[in-house]
């Protein structure tokens, strides 16, 4: 047996190296980046400047209101990912540990102060995603991820934002050759649809996660369909077998469904943006795969698509 995502076991029988099979622990790592290939220094400092500036907006929320603990969530957030911008060795995620971001200010006006954060953050998750696709290999997957996060917390200032998933700084993204991230990329979509299918299931007709979950099960047949160029209705070459779903049939179960799902399919895209000749495609489905659980305010992650 071998683990699905943490939740799914397979029980099929492996008769390939493909089929999502080679690379079922994302951790593997490759070779370490040389500092010369990081970002260019001015670029890095205007996209650290920029999410200083998302991170003003958010901390003077958090000072002003500390009794909503998503803003100071939110703001973590930031802050680590600026602390990787202005460190030594952005690609390696080598953060700096002394660098301060500055003393946040009390929102007088926290409408406004909302307003504000929303459009810093946008024009962070814009400003890295043209820096994404003007980039290929692991830069693209970088600012592809940085554009990621910045669009959960985004949607966060208006919706729910549970605590992001903290980074593992030494977690690198698997290497592999294009073909094979392909395939393990099909199987996880998959699994994933297996799952967020069975979690429907485990759920009352009335409950508030069901809309979130369909939606995401709806959005994830599709973008596997046009990812394989097979029907909607037809299981992914080489991704058949049996999947034995955890005990918990409830709506926690559901919920960690949901938001495993949505991990494995991240890590899974980051090692093929980082593999394929065609990083567009794989940054938009990087994009869409981080907002998954975000009508719930989960799934987030201080790195989006790093196996933290």
């Amino acid at each position: 047996m071998r683990r699905i995502f943490g939740l799914l076991v397979s029980v099929m029988v492996v008769t390939s190296t493909l089929a999502g099979c080679a690379f079922s622990d994302p951790r593997i790592a490759g070779t370490p980046i040389p500092p010369s290939a990081n970002p260019g220094l001015a670029t890095q400092a205007e996209a650290a400047e920029e999410t200083q500036a998302a991170w003003q907006a958010l901390a003077a929320l958090a000072t002003a209101d500390p009794a909503t603990s998503k803003w100071a969530a939110m703001a973590e957030t930031l802050q680590a990912q600026w602390r990787v911008l202005v460190g030594p060795d952005a690609l390696n995620r080598v953060a700096s540990v002394t660098a301060n971001i500055g003393t946040p200010t009390t929102a007088a006006n926290p409408e406004e102060a909302m307003a504000t954060a929303e459009t810093a953050l946008q024009t962070v998750r814009d400003a890295d995603l043209e820096r994404a696709r003007q980039s290929s290999d692991l830069t693209a997957a970088f600012w592809a991820s940085l554009a990621a996060g910045a669009e959960q917390v985004r949607l966060g200032v208006q919706g729910d934002y549970a605590a992001a998933i903290p980074a593992d700084l030494s977690a690198t993204i698997a290497t592999a050759d294009p073909a094979t991230a392909w395939s393990d990329l099909v199987c996880r979509y998959d699994e994933a649809v297996f799952a967020l299918r069975s979690a429907l299931g485990f759920l009352g007709s009335d409950d508030s996660a069901r809309p979130t979950i369909a939606s995401a099960l709806t959005t994830l047949r599709s973008d596997q369909a046009a990812l394989t160029g097979l029907s909607v209705s037809t299981t992914a070459p080489g991704c058949g077998g049996i999947y034995q779903l955890p005990p918990g049939r409830d709506r926690t179960a559901s919920i960690d469904l949901l938001t495993t799902a949505q991990q494995s399919l991240l890590e899974a895209t980051a090692v093929w943006l980082v593999a394929t000749d065609d990083p567009d495609k794989a940054i938009d489905y990087l994009m869409a795969n981080a907002t998954l659980a975000s009508p719930l305010g989960l799934g987030a992650a201080q790195w989006p698509g790093w196996p933290d």
